[in-house]
């Protein structure tokens, strides 16, 4: 049941009904989020309890900082799945693709990880729009992929100030293009800033975001996923991204 309080919307991770969550940093030892094992346990009991039963495992890979081979992924998810003890109960179903950088190695990736029916989640640097990027979305479009752009409300290079995004031109041909917007559960908290927040209600406004994730790096986060900045009514449209989540599985 949704919680109402005077003059501010408290909302919890549990209040959002995710069941399927399809961007996570849980696969230990291989990029910044889990350090070891007990690091993704932690994380799995934290969302389990909170409702998550399936989880996509979405290992950073990039040319730079994290230049991850899918075969040793495969190998490392494995081991993880083969790893965690019956006796712990979690009714639980893990899977495995990556978060692809958009930069000048991603060309090179002929192995690629990928949601079912080859959705692909796809990032940006934070402060440096890629270069390449209509032109990677629409090559992904024309092999068969559909690009899912994780986070699009953290890019500082679209905030606006309070009038919206900046270059919604651009934003409106990717999804034309066929590119999904995929929004962050913790950025609903405005943890990012006010423009993010700008930004995040502009995309739930008009229908932009397909899916909602965690994006989780450390079971410490869990505690930041409270007291969402947004609207009765714009909750419950991540409400409903939670819902679309279960067509990635």
């Amino acid at each position: 049941m949704l919680r109402f309080f005077a003059n501010k919307n408290r909302y919890s991770f549990a209040d959002i009904g995710l069941r399927c969550d399809v961007h996570s940093h849980i696969l230990p030892g291989v990029d910044d989020g889990a350090g070891e094992f007990s690091d993704s346990l932690a994380i799995l009991q934290a969302m389990h309890a909170a409702g998550v039963e399936r989880f996509i495992l979405t290992p950073h890979v990039s040319g730079g900082l994290f230049p991850n081979k899918a075969s040793e992924l495969r190998l490392r998810f494995d081991h993880l799945v083969a790893t965690l003890p019956e006796e712990l109960g979690l009714q639980i179903a893990l899977h495995l693709a990556s978060e692809y950088m958009i930069d000048e190695f991603f060309d090179e990736q002929t192995d690629l990880l990928y949601y079912n029916d080859r959705h692909i989640l796809v990032e940006m640097s934070y402060g440096v729009r890629s270069l390449n990027l209509l032109e990677t979305v629409f090559r992904l479009v024309q092999e068969g992929f559909t690009p899912v752009l994780a986070h699009p409300e953290r890019y500082i290079f679209y905030y606006g100030g309070r009038r919206g995004p900046r270059n919604v031109e651009e934003l409106e041909q990717l999804q034309e293009m066929g590119c999904k917007f995929q929004l962050n559960i913790q950025s609903l908290s405005g943890a990012y800033g006010p423009d993010s927040l700008v930004n995040l209600k502009y995309f739930l406004d008009h229908g932009w975001y397909s899916y909602l994730a965690s994006d989780i790096h450390a079971a410490r986060q869990m505690a930041r996923y409270t007291d969402f900045q947004v609207s009765p009514a714009q909750f419950e449209k991540v409400r409903e991204l939670a819902s679309n989540n279960e067509t990635l599985f």
